[in-house]
């Protein structure tokens, strides 16, 4: 795990001072920064280590033997033992005992299709000098971030915003993905920045004498609606698939020259990844606990670290820790934030970093593979295909109210509606629209949100069930974008944070499975059955509970401290809110001495996290 930049340019001319932005990424690699341009000039590498593997001699840029070909990477290769293996085999002459390595090995073997090969959380830049080539290559699901903008006429990629700020970025609002973002989420290579890319998951930047074009190298690939179509799968047979696909994920994830820790709530994927994991010695475990709070699971978490002989630790995260490290959680993720998860993130990583530790596993990506969100459960419920009587009882509910063309355009394409994005509607589009700008509201008064990603995936969204068409467009949005912008956070604390459930070999085979196997039983019953012997009695019978912090218990101090940076001038001639109907819905909350509510919550962080960015990076509006 590591923070990294690289540049590009088509006329040469880099030099090694234009590495320097690698130094506001000390954060992420506190262990050594390694800097290289390339003899030609046309492009140039940084590093800034976080030592987990190959402690010894691990240290990037990473080379071929011939020297041609280097490559910084973030992240990490898992079964990279086997490949060194294979590689030395083949001929190849190895310099060091990194993961990182193999890439380039790799590359030199298959230039086109090397990327196929690794398996991991990762961000890779390689330069081949001989063909004078430029690669740019994110993981299958865009755990960990990748970043690019041009300045002054060269390509500069970056793993956070903040560095190609330093390279000279002018910091702008995107006001097109400031809306996009809150009636759906913006596409999977946009940002909140204006200029500022992003490649998408499971894609590939390629730069050279043809010019720069962006790839895909894999796709979620959910199978046609009649191949999901049967019944549930003999007895066992499913549970032993998924079995064998996360014993082998999380065995992987444990192979680290460091010790490694785990996140762990009271839910059943944390759970399952920790007794998976205890079978191969006893683990370190560290809970987040909001006492007094109905969102709380630290009682079922302790329970299960006890079972397992778990070293427990346990996070207490009250409400004024929560509205404290709000802006920081923004201004780190370089995202909005919508509750206090974020800060709660922080937190979390801050305790993991203090007991000694810089890798631990969790168990995100659970709900995702195993339909586990209730907003899914709808989806599943339409079948393999949506009736045509679903788009009319949709098409009616449109026409009696003021329809958002982001769900009317969906309901055309899709003849549903996901689930998602009707929470999505309800829970935010709905209660911040008034708080728009009057300008920003006229402006994409038409505008479909989600439109053009489904128009471009729809080879991908074309035949399948209702619940992959769903899965599909939330994984490549609000999954990669909000979601997994939690890695920024655990990096800002130099934790490196795996997550074998987003094994894109486990994630290949529940994606064939049934869809009947989804359908019965408790909610993610197919993971249930298959960590027999992993779980507690409790939680393999326990409910499904998202990861939410509860509301600020000081929405009033919170609403002040708000107003007071309007009143100072931080939003304006940003353009993206109605400064006056935001100053009275502050002044409702801060005249309120009740608690405050999830919706004026999610606003309250939202309004919050747009004056923490401006405030951090000056950001203005588009010109």
């Amino acid at each position: 795990m590591c923070g990294l930049v690289a540049l590009w340019s088509p006329d040469a001319g880099v030099a090694p001072g234009d590495l320097a932005p690698i130094a506001v990424l000390r954060h992420r690699g506190p262990d050594a920064t390694g800097c290289w341009v390339a003899p030609s000039g046309r492009a140039g590498l940084a590093q800034a280590r976080l030592a987990v593997v190959g402690i010894a001699n691990g240290d990037q840029p990473v080379r071929n033997w011939a020297g041609d070909v280097r490559a910084v990477i973030n992240g990490e290769f898992y079964d990279h033992r086997r490949w060194q293996r294979k590689l030395v085999a083949q001929g190849h002459r190895l310099r060091t005992e990194s993961d990182s390595e193999i890439a380039v090995h790799l590359y030199e073997e298959d230039p086109s299709g090397f990327v196929e090969s690794l398996r991991g959380e990762f961000a890779v830049v390689l330069w081949d000098e001989s063909r004078q080539r430029f690669l740019a290559v994110r993981d299958r699901f865009g755990v960990k971030p990748l970043y690019y903008t041009w300045i002054a006429g060269r390509l500069v990629v970056a793993s956070e915003i903040k560095a190609l700020l330093a390279a000279g970025a002018v910091p702008r609002w995107d006001a097109e993905s400031f809306h996009d973002y809150l009636h759906a989420c913006f596409a999977p290579d946009r940002t909140l920045f204006a200029g500022i890319f992003q490649v998408p998951p499971g894609s590939m930047l390629r730069a050279d004498a043809d010019g720069v074009r962006v790839v895909p190298y894999w796709d979620l690939d959910y199978p046609p609606a009649g191949q999901v179509a049967g019944p549930a799968l003999p007895v066992g047979e499913a549970a032993a698939l998924v079995r064998g696909q996360v014993e082998e994920a999380v065995r992987l994830r444990l192979v680290a020259d460091v010790p490694v820790g785990f996140h762990l709530s009271g839910g059943l994927d944390s759970s399952a990844v920790v007794g998976v994991a205890a079978g191969h010695g006893p683990p370190r475990t560290f809970t987040v606990r909001f006492p007094g709070s109905t969102l709380d699971e630290g009682e079922v978490a302790g329970r299960t670290a006890a079972y397992w002989g778990a070293d427990h630790h346990e996070v207490i995260v009250d409400g004024a820790r929560l509205s404290a490290h709000h802006p920081e959680a923004a201004q780190t993720g370089e995202m909005l934030q919508e509750n206090g998860h974020g800060a709660a993130r922080l937190a979390h990583s801050s305790a993991v970093r203090r007991a000694g530790l810089r890798v631990v596993l969790a168990g995100d990506g659970g709900d995702e593979l195993f339909c586990g969100y209730r907003h899914l459960h709808a989806d599943l419920a339409l079948g393999v295909v949506a009736d045509p009587a679903v788009r009319q009882r949709f098409a009616r509910v449109l026409a009696a109210a003021p329809a958002m063309p982001t769900l009317r355009g969906t309901l055309d394409r899709l003849g549903f509606l996901p689930g998602w994005l009707v929470d999505r509607q309800l829970t935010t589009t709905s209660v911040v629209r008034p708080l728009l700008h009057p300008q920003l509201r006229a402006r994409f008064v038409d505008r479909d949100s989600l439109g053009g990603l489904i128009d471009a995936a729809w080879p991908q969204l074309d035949g399948r069930a209702p619940v992959h068409q769903s899965l599909y467009l939330f994984l490549r949005t609000w999954f990669c974008n909000y979601m997994l912008a939690a890695e920024r956070l655990d990096m800002a604390r130099s934790v490196e944070v795996r997550l074998p459930l987003l094994d894109h070999r486990l994630f290949e085979a529940v994606r064939s499975l049934p869809l009947a196997e989804f359908r019965r039983g408790q909610v993610k019953q197919v993971l249930r059955d298959a960590m027999t012997g992993y779980l507690t009695a409790e939680v393999r019978g326990g409910e499904k509970r998202p990861f939410f912090a509860p509301p600020g218990n000081r929405p009033a101090r919170a609403a002040v401290g708000i107003r007071r940076w309007i009143d100072e001038g931080v939003l304006d001639g940003a353009g993206l809110f109605d400064l006056g109907a935001v100053r009275s819905f502050l002044d409702r909350i801060a005249g309120d001495a009740r608690a405050v509510s999830p919706v004026s919550d999610r606003l309250l962080h939202v309004i919050g996290s747009v004056c923490a960015l401006r405030l951090r990076y000056g950001l203005v509006g588009e010109v």
